[in-house]
């Protein structure tokens, strides 16, 4: 594992720098994980490709810029795709992670070639706020440290092994950068136009949920292909390590 650096961004990689000749991987998890979520796919990386997972600000014990927002972050993750030429890459994105390639794409106007965006329950309407992200949005800010202790304890005792594991990551991910994420998350969610993006902005684009996870709309609304991750919920990649990886490997090494 190595870590690159531009100007605010950090990113996790399999490789010491950025390799030209390598077709690039970007995932964007989701709020409150981590990059350490993912060491072990960091790991089983092809040679031929290049993994880059951004650090989100406030997660995983980074700084936390409260003048922060996900559509500068977008910008900046623009301008280090255009000042460091990577073209032909692949998205991978999860939860509130997967708003982060649409901005992306926005920003760039097709100036870089995208092969595919596999979307794992990335929020792309409002309904995909419920769970915690419209909840937390309603709180006042100074009401939400303590809110959010209480979330970290009600994950670390839950019976759910993946909440548990996710726990461990809300214990680095900064208050103030969860509640700013989550706020802005539901107001882009509620313009509508992420679901539009998804559909125009890709080719190639795979929506993929976990079997346990129930659909808020109907599957014929994302208007593309769609895979299940067996035996899993919104957390794959803690439910079930080798089952995420064969899924992962089969959709960003395979053409569709």
């Amino acid at each position: 594992m190595y870590k690159i650096k531009f100007q605010k961004l950090n990113f996790v990689s399999n490789k010491k720098t950025i390799k030209p000749n390598l077709k690039k991987i970007f995932l964007f998890y989701g709020i409150g994980n981590s990059s350490h979520d993912f060491i072990f796919l960091l790991k089983k990386i092809k040679l031929n490709y290049q993994l880059l997972i951004p650090e989100l600000p406030g997660h995983n014990y980074d700084k936390f810029n409260h003048n922060f927002s996900l559509i500068t972050f977008a910008k900046l993750l623009t301008l280090f795709l255009i000042k460091k030429k990577i073209n032909n890459l692949i998205f991978f994105s999860h939860s509130v992670g997967g708003i982060i390639p649409l901005l992306v794409m926005k920003n760039l106007r097709r100036k870089v070639r995208v092969e595919k965006f596999i979307n794992y329950e990335g929020n792309l309407t409002i309904y995909d706020t419920n769970t915690v992200t419209k909840k937390t949005s309603m709180y006042k800010i100074n009401e939400f440290n303590l809110k959010f202790k209480k979330l970290i304890g009600i994950c670390a005792d839950s019976n759910s092994d993946s909440l548990r594991l996710w726990s461990e990551s809300l214990k680095k991910t900064n208050p103030s950068a969860f509640y700013k994420i989550s706020c802005e998350t539901v107001t882009l969610s509620q313009k509508k136009k992420l679901l539009e993006f998804f559909r125009s902005f890709f080719k190639v684009k795979i929506y993929l949920y976990g079997s346990e996870t129930v659909l808020n709309l109907a599957e014929s609304n994302f208007g593309n292909v769609r895979f299940t991750i067996k035996e899993s919920g919104h957390f794959a990649f803690f439910d079930s390590k080798r089952n995420f990886l064969n899924i992962f490997s089969k959709l960003v090494y395979n053409n569709l």
